[in-house]
């Protein structure tokens, strides 16, 4: 059974915390101090982001995370290593990277599998990958094979045909996408989220997870009577952007602002 599946079974918090960052931003030793304060503040599952060129899921904001972390050497290892500090603060949270498909296929799809393993890493959302391709059945049971998940993303304009389809290659939980385009801070969300979210929970028997626009504690509050957790990206982002030139002070906006939210829905 995976780490995630297990995590949701026994939670003890009505909604769960996933915030996520982009590794090396503005550098790799920073991101391992960053992990460490957001893990240390209340998330209770973390996403990391691989930095990637053509990240067309993302808004500008991690966008320009992403164009900041390249301006780095790049390395697998490098990746992994990071990944691996952050595990070994908290090993108890799942983590989680966010990455589109070439990173992993120029890894060699076994070979990234096992190294993301061995870092702690408990599952894997791919934005561009379709779930209905051989690449997603195939890494599907190659995770499954490593006690990983396969975490597909759903989105407003998602059919019922396709979400039903679904159940054959996803596993931990669903990343649902709360509005039309791409990641970045909103102050609206569709009137029909709740009970699109109690939709998919019926149909897919899996827990339900919000990300896309969500940045404020009232948001989040909202969100999580109904949700079975909140994912937070770009405003967790912003915070790195407008204050990364300042370790210590960034540490400290990050732990203020990941216990805002955990404490707005604990």
């Amino acid at each position: 059974m995976s780490k995630i599946k297990t995590y949701f079974e026994t939670k003890s918090v009505r909604s769960v915390y996933i915030p996520f960052f982009t590794l090396g931003d503005p550098d790799y030793e920073a991101s391992v101090e960053y992990g460490k304060a957001i893990l240390e503040s209340g998330a209770d599952i973390l996403e990391l982001g691989i930095p990637f060129s053509d990240p067309v899921a993302d808004g500008p904001v991690i966008q320009r995370a992403d164009a900041r972390a390249l301006k780095n050497p790049f390395s697998f290892e490098k990746i992994f290593s990071v990944t691996k500090a952050i595990h070994e603060h908290r090993p108890e949270t799942p983590l989680v990277y966010l990455t589109y498909f070439n990173p992993i296929y120029r890894c060699g799809i076994e070979s990234f599998l096992n190294q993301a393993k061995a870092s702690g890493i408990e599952g894997l959302v791919i934005p561009d990958l379709p779930f209905d391709t051989e690449e997603s059945e195939f890494l599907f049971r190659e995770l499954a094979k490593r006690d990983m998940d396969l975490i597909h993303l759903i989105t407003p304009a998602t059919v019922k045909s396709r979400i039903q389809m679904m159940k054959k290659t996803s596993s931990g939980f669903i990343y649902y996408v709360t509005s039309f385009g791409v990641t970045g801070e909103r102050r609206e969300f569709s009137v029909d989220l709740e009970e699109r979210i109690k939709f998919l929970k019926d149909i897919l028997n899996l827990p339900i997870c919000a990300g896309f626009g969500i940045s404020t504690p009232e948001q989040a509050s909202q969100i999580a009577h109904y949700a079975d957790g909140i994912i937070i990206g770009s405003a967790v982002q912003r915070i790195i952007e407008e204050n990364g030139k300042n370790l210590a002070g960034c540490v400290k906006a990050l732990r203020d602002y990941t216990s805002s939210i955990r404490n707005s829905f604990s």
